[in-house]
């Protein structure tokens, strides 16, 4: 069989390659956005990271509906529908008048991704036979994913300095529809439907009000430095849901999380390490993006202070399997774990007087390799005890605590800065806002000691065989 792929094959890449790309890129853009989103909404710093968590939270939860989805309806027409919805979303969050409005269309533009996502992987899957033209074809779609992260930094920069960031949001628009269009003209093998399969939506439901109302808790204020009655409920509550939300998939027909896979540790501790590594990465990028705008960098200087992070991950992503394959993914999580601990505890260092040059690019040089390490050998190590006709749940239940891990760590560390900010009295402004940045970073650093510690634990000393983990991947390049 040829290595060469087809003209129709090729085009069908470019589309679903670009899916990713534009997609992840969205995720990135808006988050170097947030400075000018608040000022622009007169939003309440404990509000800001609803923009970021919103998106996160209905991607995560509908992650693996989306697989199912893809599976029943037809790849092509689900990431028709998927790319709709990211389309549709984008405009109206660029029309958001207030922030629940915009807090809304994120939410919706979560579920778009989430369909969209599944249904590129399935098509590249099912189009490309396998050996090297998958393997290329995934690289590719990878690369893309990657690039979208690092090149999202940029565009976010320029496009929110030159053209407001709602052009952030329009710009999605005519991107989504000629991938729609392209997507016209091409002919795709038929899905296999199986038989009399069901969405667990009793299960997707379930999950989704149970993070939502942990999240929402977690978030809320306190009142005179104590938790009140209403948030005290709202976290019992929520941890109820998700405890009903085990009971559903435990007798579940077809679940949306099969409960009998977690019967592996290496699958069980790859995925608490990866939903801690999603908390503190996301919340470093949150915060390392509010600290610039507070030294007074444009949102273009943002974008470029980001860009060593983005550009050291994509370069280590492709050398860590022989990595794995020499030592590995127990010893690639213990020594990245560590070293991820080390950079949290180095920037909550942070004040108005630190050289990015001396202080902050070292940091994300160092944490740039060691998270695009630690990323890799977690969906790895997922799947190694996991039989090869499992890999596709086992990666989608990996990448779903990944998300969750963004959106609920992210609600935790920023309602941590907020409540250090507010009991920080007789002290500027800036002074008050960075000692809450401070206690953060020091918790986010803690998360990754935890990590450190699961990752002793994880199974499996032997070397990790690497042909190809991407076939357990969902997705690559979010969390920047």
């Amino acid at each position: 069989m040829s290595d060469r792929i087809s003209r129709a094959n090729m085009i069908l890449l470019i589309i679903v390659c670009f899916t990713q790309f534009i997609e992840v890129m969205n995720s990135t853009t808006v988050v170097v956005a947030l400075p000018s989103i608040q000022s622009a909404l007169h939003m309440r710093a404990n509000d800001l990271q609803w923009i970021v968590t919103s998106y996160v939270l209905t991607f995560a939860c509908f992650l693996m509906i989306g697989g199912r989805a893809s599976d029943l309806l037809g790849r092509k027409r689900v990431l028709m529908i998927g790319l709709t919805l990211f389309g549709l979303s984008s405009l109206a969050g660029a029309l958001a008048t207030d922030p629940v409005w915009l807090i809304a269309s994120r939410a919706v533009q979560g579920i778009g991704a989430a369909l969209s996502i599944p249904a590129a992987m399935s098509l590249i899957s099912n189009s490309f036979p396998a050996g090297p033209q998958r393997n290329r074809a995934f690289g590719i779609f990878g690369a893309l994913g990657s690039g979208g992260a690092a090149a999202g930094s940029i565009v976010g920069g320029l496009l929110t300095d030159s053209a407001g960031w709602r052009s952030l949001f329009y710009l999605n628009v005519p991107l989504a529809l000629l991938l729609i269009v392209g997507l016209l003209f091409v002919t795709v093998s038929p899905s296999a439907m199986q038989e009399k399969q069901t969405i667990d939506w009793l299960g997707l439901i379930s999950v989704l009000a149970g993070i939502f109302v942990l999240v929402y808790g977690i978030s809320m204020p306190d009142v005179d430095s104590a938790w009140s009655a209403t948030k005290i409920a709202m976290l019992i509550i929520g941890v109820l849901v998700l405890g009903l939300f085990i009971l559903i998939e435990k007798f579940a027909k077809n679940p949306l999380m099969p409960l009998r896979l977690f019967k592996f540790r290496s699958l069980v501790t790859s995925n608490i390490i990866g939903f801690l590594m999603f908390s503190y990465m996301t919340g470093f990028n949150y915060f390392s993006t509010l600290y610039f705008h507070e030294l007074g960098y444009s949102s273009l200087a943002v974008g470029v202070a980001f860009l060593p992070l983005g550009l050291t991950s994509i370069v280590v992503t492709q050398i860590t399997p022989f990595f794995m394959r020499k030592f590995g993914a127990k010893r690639v999580l213990i020594v990245t774990q560590a070293i991820n601990a080390l950079g949290m505890f180095w920037l909550s260092q942070m004040d108005m007087d630190k050289s990015y040059a001396s202080f902050i690019l070292p940091a994300f040089i160092v944490l740039g390799l060691s998270i695009g390490a630690s990323y890799t050998a977690v969906i790895v190590g997922s799947v190694q005890d996991v039989k090869p006709e499992e890999h596709g749940i086992a990666g989608g239940i990996v990448n779903t605590f990944l998300q969750l891990g963004g959106s609920l760590g992210l609600s935790i560390l920023a309602t941590i800065a907020a409540s250090v900010t507010a009991s920080a009295n007789d002290v500027p402004a800036n002074t008050a806002l960075l000692s809450g940045f401070h206690t953060a970073l020091v918790v986010s650093g803690l998360f990754a000691i935890v990590a450190l510690l699961l990752a002793f634990m994880s199974g499996g000393k032997k070397r990790t065989a690497v042909s190809n983990p991407k076939d357990a991947l969902v997705l690559r390049g979010e969390g920047r």
